[in-house]
């Protein structure tokens, strides 16, 4: 009897090394947000975006197939914090959020300014003091808004940017924070274009972004992607990511 378990055993084996057959590939989970230009956004029913193709490229070298699951930003956040193996992007480190994660990177780096709709006139904004007379359109767990809330900054948040942007629209807040290198398509989101909007002052922050993991995450798992990600630094495919998508989002 255990003669001929050992011989099937064998076949399958023999099979799978004749057929090809192999193993399904690990998943690497990611968790985003859906506009968040151009690092990851929703476009033409699929996720996009630098984080994107820097986490293919992440996952590729992992010998994992890659996962990607849209949510809303506090969602997100939660949901990479509090289950294994979850990756989250694009994120900026906080003093609020380092100790809940391990981090990856920096993957890139992003601008942020306040922007205003050019018809509304009577909002002049100079410095960044100016901006405490005006009310600030921001989504919820943004990491700008504890900055804001030390300068005496009011926020009104909301649950994306896409709803922040029709706030906007509808003057509901004076001011949205965004990147330069994404705020086209952004605009886009809500029906407005480049004549439809004015950069103001810039947002004084870190202008880091990263990759992040739960602490409930296997030590083994972050050493691998720290690893991964280390070689796409040294052969500089991350540079070239990078170069990609911010060109492309420059020449707009």
């Amino acid at each position: 009897m255990l003669k001929r378990v050992l011989f099937a055993c064998f076949s399958l084996l023999l099979m799978s090394s004749q057929y090809g057959f192999a193993a399904p590939k690990q998943v690497l989970k990611v968790v985003t947000s859906d506009i968040n230009f151009p690092y990851n956004f929703v476009k033409d029913q699929r996720v996009q975006g630098l984080s994107v193709d820097v986490a293919q490229e992440l996952a590729a070298r992992l010998g994992m197939r890659l996962e990607i699951e849209v949510l809303p930003w506090t969602r997100a956040l939660h949901t990479a914090q509090t289950q294994a193996s979850v990756m989250l992007f694009t994120v900026a480190k906080t003093a609020a959020r380092e100790k809940n994660y391990y981090w990856i990177g920096p993957v890139t780096r992003s601008e942020e300014w306040l922007y205003k709709l050019k018809r509304r006139t009577e909002i002049k904004i100079g410095t960044l003091d100016d901006a405490r007379d005006y009310l600030v359109g921001d989504e919820a767990n943004n990491a700008s808004i504890p900055m804001f809330t030390r300068l005496g900054i009011k926020v009104d948040t909301a649950p994306s940017m896409q709803s922040n942007c029709r706030k906007l629209k509808m003057g509901r807040v004076d001011l949205i924070p965004f990147d330069p290198d994404g705020v086209e398509e952004f605009a886009k989101s809500c029906e407005l274009g480049m004549n439809d909007i004015e950069k103001t002052v810039q947002v004084p922050r870190d202008s880091a972004l990263y990759f992040a993991f739960g602490k409930s995450t296997p030590p083994d798992l972050i050493s691998r992607v720290n690893a991964a990600f280390a070689s796409m630094v040294k052969d500089k495919s991350l540079q070239k990511i990078s170069k990609m998508w911010k060109e492309d989002a420059q020449k707009k």
